[in-house]
């Protein structure tokens, strides 16, 4: 699949601009959250999942981390929803990634359904600001704006890896719904998608 998409979104908390261009080659990524750690991890989504990302956000960081994590969610969440329409998408994809003591299942139905399980070891521990109930809202972002189930179960030791598989696996999953279709074929009885 070969595009450019832009969404942009400004409320009180967070001003965010996103590009993510799907082409053979990753040309560029750009990524700066306000959260230096946060980046890093975004960074492996668009790396493993071969697509270009810009993404500028600046975010109520005085406050805390939240709003701009949840928000980066919601605005990811919003771009890979309409992409997801153009019907050139898997409806079911799945993806694992070890890391080290990590390891990371993460399942995605394109369902218009929006839901998470978020099944992870040791929630508490935070790396520079964030923690995995901060990737917990991340995710809860994207699916309820992307319109989308997905699962992840991920545990480890080591919660630097741990955070990293995750978003590497997403990364991947990312890539291969739009690997995988073969078809026109909907894949759904309801027509929906």
């Amino acid at each position: 699949m070969i595009g450019d998409f832009v969404l942009e979104r400004k409320t009180r908390e967070t001003n965010i601009s996103l590009r993510v261009c799907f082409n053979k080659n990753i040309n560029f990524i750009e990524i700066n959250s306000g959260i230096p750690f946060f980046d890093h991890l975004l960074m492996q989504t668009s790396f493993h999942g071969c697509f270009s990302t810009y993404l500028k956000c600046a975010g109520d960081l005085d406050v805390d981390t939240h709003h701009t994590v949840e928000d980066i969610g919601i605005v990811y969440g919003k771009l890979f929803g309409d992409i997801f329409k153009l019907k050139q998408a898997e409806r079911y994809v799945f993806s694992f990634v070890p890391f080290d003591d990590a390891l990371t299942r993460i399942v995605l139905d394109i369902s218009g359904r929006p839901y998470l399980v978020f099944n992870v070891q040791n929630k508490n521990h935070e790396i520079k600001g964030i923690s995995m109930y901060t990737i917990m809202e991340f995710f809860k972002s994207f699916t309820s704006h992307s319109k989308t189930t997905i699962h992840i179960e991920n545990y480890g030791f080591n919660n630097h890896h741990k955070m990293e598989s995750i978003f590497k696996c997403f990364g991947i999953l990312l890539k291969r719904v739009f690997d995988l279709k073969k078809s026109k074929h909907n894949y759904s009885t309801k027509d929906l998608w």
